[in-house]
């Protein structure tokens, strides 16, 4: 037993009393922690993820078998093609795709046309070489082959490849396709001079037009760059590219300057090029078991967790700079022109299919945006930069350097476009003096050494003439005033430019002689260098040789050094760098071949700051400069801008300066950033030149994932994911609408609210107060009632809930108990099942990750587990110790075998070689021997010490599960006592509430609400109290008055009568007196008639 074994057993002696005890450590956490920071510390939720390799695998093929391999004894075109629906229902519609294609062309122009597939993954299972096996399964032949190879003592499956010749390939014309590969094919690299015919082959005008010879090509994300693919008319990306650079650049391929000129131009069209992107539709029943993505390519991207932020700002980015770009107005007339879709389209348009560089014709020429009108300045005769000034300008803002474009370069225009065939003229000879384009004119005027930019990035589209554009500019002032040039591109790419320089003549000084002189330019390539001048002393490099030349570690410094001197080799040197892109980008760069851009950021800047006006100057180029990150772009600029200038290169700080929270630019950002970066940017995009180029047409296609069915009858990880995001959901609903039964609902007393009547009611007196505190008791009981009724209703939606999960549990209980019948009843569909898309992504892919437990940090600290941690590092320290001895070992046989060998290439005679060269076979027999026994020892060790580790680790788990059940414990206990405070509290509160001073104040939202409107209720109760009170004193005040009103009339009545009666005496009275009166007068004339009568009878008698 190993010492470590024992001291593993003794410390499990010593600690496996503390495990099964009463955990005094944890005790601690009480008082420390509320009970939801301790149900938070034990907490453990796991989310599922996915690896974004296997994603972009799987989708492409399922699984990996050598019977689907083409370059393997065991290859089976037959299993492959009865495979291949379940296996990749991408790559059965893409075959399908050719074939519908194919058909339609025969039918309507009597002859096929070429197809490009593209694969980004390199691989020999799931990209191109899938592609391939599945063409040649479907009856097409590869245009070359690899025999068997027959010796049993090579390792070698295969001998050397051979490319069919084109009679051999006339036989199946038509029918042929080559291979582009990364990865080996037939055990062997696809080596340059087969690139290249394979290439030649492919593009062959007339003889393979319409893919006589080879009618497919098929490569990989290795071949993306620097390959030109002349005459296709179809396109299939076989992945969705991550970003539009890269699809950019696949889609580049087939979009070189007259690239289609073998095929018939449209008049109104041009080449229509119809590119068609695949894509695995996920069905919408099973999105939430693939992170609720759409499609793979959706889940890829979420698998990568790429930053919504920095996606956006790409966009924005992008837009911002092209609009700040130096030559952004001179371009407008090239950039405006595109075509319309006509209805002549030979493929009718799916929906969402979208016609990448085409537009309205109307907008063409129309100069209606910021910069003024479409109208040419001639070239002032001294503009600001001008080559034989001696004193530089200051660098300009954006305003004024658009003013400076305008005033002293507008001539360098594009001119209105015209539809029409730019493609007719053959050229292409030797020493051929080629007409500039207007922005190749511009840059070879524009940047010349007396302007102040100290670099620039010519952002220009493929096939626009990036590299006559530099040698222009190079030639033109920068080789008169004796700067050193130095081109720096890919190893594979360093030979380009010497087309530019003798075919297709951009080189100034070589373009006059041709003119002036009659010079013919050599087919040596010896001789035609002898025509360059000692500018060009140093050939083109690769990115890594500059950057061991600034880091001066190769001839190429020594060189500089001697020209320009140790203080600043890159004094007076136009330093030239293609694929500019590859800088920051190159991601898919060897790393033999990646550049070390601190030491090439540091030299340029060391540059900047020691020549001043005679500093480096840089013209960087590229068709795209945003690859996979924006701040990409940033980094480019930076190149171009001395120290003090340079923008912020981290994506936060430059979003301080520049950006909102979304990942745009402020107005104030925007317009700092187009004043930091003008004149720094030429944007030149022909890409919906028709004339020229080919107009891509892109339809995307969503293939669905089938086998739905045959998920849900074998595959338990997808029906418990179908299943369980629905009673997950409700469990969550539940927990979320039991917390609004806690607290104030489970305690609805109606003295509760008792404080509405101290708040309405303490102001009146008397039968006021006694009536509103009966309207407030009303509605404090009406209120309570309501509260309950919602809590009812509450209670109710849980025990629905309830019910639903109780079913949806048995329903999934029975589906996951019918998968377990139907895995051993139907084992061979079972089997079959396993081999499809689906199942290999859900299976293969899909990673449970464990959230972060704050326990697990929290116990760190924990005395015993932080021992175990110890004794882990300790074993683990042992390991690499172990490890690094034996290097050592190694290094020491290797050094002395090395000795030996040195000792050869000294002066030695036959037999002491042979005596050196027997010690060195011996050394060798030694050395192996020896490190097989140290190898044995160590392996046993190291097993030893992982025991140990895997002992430890087993403890550590069983005291933290200790810790956690201890803390569960703790939280039960907690949530005991917590119920019991409660309930004291409710009835201590009960008891308050009957105090007339309390108050309680109202926090449950649902409350507050039924406070707001029962309060409401009880004002408007109270204004209608007051309104029937109003009105009952009113009916009163009116009935008293009706009564005084009564009494009155009846006194009014009584004392006309009276008066009446009066009357009535009155005139009885008078009547009577009258009558009495008049009796009288007849008495007293009766009486004096009697009188009369007697004096007269007297008188008589007298008489």
């Amino acid at each position: 037993m190993s010492n470590s074994d024992t001291e593993s057993d003794n410390n499990s002696e010593s600690t496996d009393s503390d495990i099964e005890s009463e955990d005094e450590y944890t005790k601690t956490f009480e008082g420390q922690f509320s009970l939801e920071d301790l149900e938070k510390l034990i907490k453990e939720d796991g989310i599922i993820s996915y690896d974004p390799i296997c994603v972009r695998k799987r989708s492409n093929w399922s699984t990996g078998n050598n019977q689907y391999k083409f370059d393997n004894p065991e290859f089976s075109p037959e299993k492959l093609l009865d495979d291949i629906h379940d296996h990749s229902p991408k790559l059965h519609v893409l075959l399908d795709k050719i074939e519908k294609l194919d058909k339609k062309d025969m039918q309507k122009y009597g002859k096929k046309f070429k197809h490009f597939i593209f694969s980004d993954l390199k691989s020999g299972t799931y990209g191109a070489k899938l592609i391939a096996g599945a063409l040649m399964a479907n009856g097409m032949k590869l245009g070359y082959s690899s025999k068997q190879n027959q010796n049993p003592k090579s390792n070698k499956k295969y001998d050397k490849i051979d490319l069919f010749s084109n009679d051999e390939l006339m036989k199946s014309k038509g029918n042929n396709f080559y291979l582009l590969s990364s990865v080996s094919v037939y055990d062997q690299p696809i080596t340059t001079v087969m690139k290249k015919s394979i290439l030649k082959n492919f593009n062959e005008r007339p003889t393979n037009t319409y893919g006589d010879l080879a009618r497919i090509i098929v490569m990989d994300s290795g071949f993306k760059e620097g390959i030109d693919l002349f005459d296709i008319k179809y396109i299939h990306i076989y992945e969705p590219s991550v970003n539009p650079a890269d699809q950019k650049q696949v889609i580049g391929r087939g979009t070189r300057t007259c690239g289609q000129k073998g095929l018939e131009f449209h008049p109104t069209r041009g080449w229509p090029l119809y590119v068609y992107v695949y894509d695995l539709s996920i069905p919408e029943k099973i999105r939430p078991s693939f992170l609720n993505s759409k499609t793979t390519m959706d889940l890829y991207l979420k698998a990568l967790n790429i930053d919504v932020r920095l996606y956006n700002f790409a966009h924005e980015l992008e837009k911002t700079a092209i609009y700040g770009s130096v030559d952004y107005e001179l371009n407008r007339n090239i950039h405006m022109f595109s075509i319309g879709l006509d209805d002549d389209l030979e493929e009718e348009l799916p929906e969402g299919a979208e016609f990448v560089y085409g537009g309205d014709q109307t907008g063409v020429g129309n100069f209606d945006g910021i910069g003024g009108g479409p109208k040419l300045r001639i070239v002032s005769k001294e503009p600001k930069y001008f080559i034989g000034e001696t004193k530089q300008a200051p660098p300009m803002n954006f305003e004024e350097m658009r003013n400076n474009i305008r005033e002293n370069y507008s001539d360098f225009a594009w001119d209105f476009v015209k539809m029409e065939n730019l493609c007719k003229q053959s050229g292409g000879a030797s020493g051929e003096v080629i007409k500039y384009t207007p922005t190749q004119d511009f840059i070879r005027n524009y940047f010349t050494p007396m302007n102040p930019i100290k670099g620039m990035l010519l952002w220009h589209s493929v096939g626009t003439g990036k590299t006559c554009s530099a040698i222009a500019a190079a030639t033109n002032t920068f080789e008169k005033q004796g700067y050193t040039i130095l081109w720096v591109t890919r190893t594979t790419l360093k030979n380009d430019i010497w087309k530019n320089m003798f075919d297709q003549v951009c080189n100034e000084s070589i373009r006059n002689s041709i003119t002036h002189s009659g010079l013919e330019i050599p087919n040596e390539q010896n001789k035609r260098m002898r025509l360059l001048s000692k500018s060009w002393r140093i050939r083109p490099m690769s990115y890594k040789q500059f950057s061991n030349l600034v880091s001066k570690q190769n001839s190429f410094y020594k060189s500089l050094v001697k020209q320009n001197g140790e203080l600043d080799p890159l004094n007076k040197t136009l330093l030239i760098i293609d694929e500019a892109h590859k800088l920051y980008g190159g991601g898919d760069l060897s790393s033999i071949e990646r550049p070390d851009m601190n030491a090439f950021h540091q030299a340029l800047m060391n540059s900047y700051q020691l020549s001043g006006p005679n500093s480096v100057k840089l013209l960087l180029m590229t068709a795209t400069p945003i690859t996979e990150n924006p701040m990409e772009l940033i980094q480019l600029i930076n190149l171009c801008k001395p120290i003090d200038k340079q923008l912020p290169n981290n994506f936060d700080d430059f979003s301080t300066r520049y950006l909102d929270e979304v990942g745009e630019f402020t107005t104030k950002g925007r317009e700092h950033f187009l004043d930091d970066i003008a004149g720094h940017i030429s944007y030149l995009n022909r890409e919906k030149d028709a004339r020229q180029f080919a107009q891509p047409i892109i339809e995307f296609i969503d293939v669905p994932i089938p086998n739905i069915s045959q998920a849900e009858k074998f595959d338990k990880k997808i029906v418990h994911e179908i299943m369980n995001p629905n009673v997950n959901d409700l469990q969550e609903k539940i927990a979320e609408t039991n917390e609004k039964l806690q607290g104030e609902l489970s305690d609805l007393d109606k003295n509760k609210f008792k404080f509405l009547k101290n708040e309405i009611c303490n102001d009146l007196e008397g039968k006021s107060k006694s009536q509103c505190e009966k309207i407030v008791n009303n509605n404090i009981k009406m209120l309570v009632n309501e509260a309950k009724a919602e809590v009812k209703k509450i209670r109710d939606e849980i025990k629905e809930m309830k019910e639903i999960i109780k079913e949806r549990n048995a329903a999934k209980k029975k589906a996951l108990g019918n998968i377990k019948i139907n895995i051993e009843t139907l084992n061979e569909e079972y089997e079959k099942y396993k081999g499809t898309t689906l199942y290999s992504i859900k299976n293969n892919c899909g990673v449970k990750i464990s959230g972060d437990v704050p326990l697990k940090t929290l116990i760190k600290q924990h005395p015993i587990i932080s021992q175990y941690d110890n004794e882990i590092s300790e074993y683990n320290e042992k390991i690499q110790q172990l490890h690094n001895n034996l290097k050592i070992d190694i290094n020491v046989y290797k050094q002395k075998i090395n000795n030996l060998k040195n000792l050869l290439k000294t002066d030695l005679n036959d037999l002491e070689k042979r005596v050196v060269s027997m010690n060195i076979r011996d050394a060798r027999k030694t050395q192996n021997a020896v490190m097989k026994i140290k190898n044995k020892e160590m392996s046993i060790i190291e097993n030893s010490l992982k025991e140990d580790i895997k002992k430890t680790q087993k403890k550590k788990d069983k005291k933290y599960k200790v810790v956690r059940k201890t803390i569960k414990h703790m939280i039960k206990d907690e949530k005991r006592n917590d119920k019991e405070r409660q309930k004291e509290e409710k009835k201590l509160l009960k008891l308050k509430r009957q105090q007339e001073d309390h108050v309680e104040e109202i926090k449950h939202e649902l409350l507050q609400g039924l406070v707001h409107k029962y309060k409401g209720k009880i004002m408007d109760d109270m204004v209608e109290l007051d309104e029937r009170m109003m009105e009952k004193e009113t009916e009163k005040e009116n009935a008293r008055n009706e009564k005084e009103q009564k009494k009155e009339k009846r006194e009014r009545e009584k004392l006309k009568k009276e008066v009446e009666r009066l009357s009535r005496k009155l005139d009885k009275e008078r009547e009577k007196e009258n009558k009495k009166k008049q009796q009288q007068e007849l008495r007293e004339t009766k009486k004096r008639e009697k009188l009369l009568k007697a004096n007269a009878r007297k008188t008589k008698k007298n008489n």
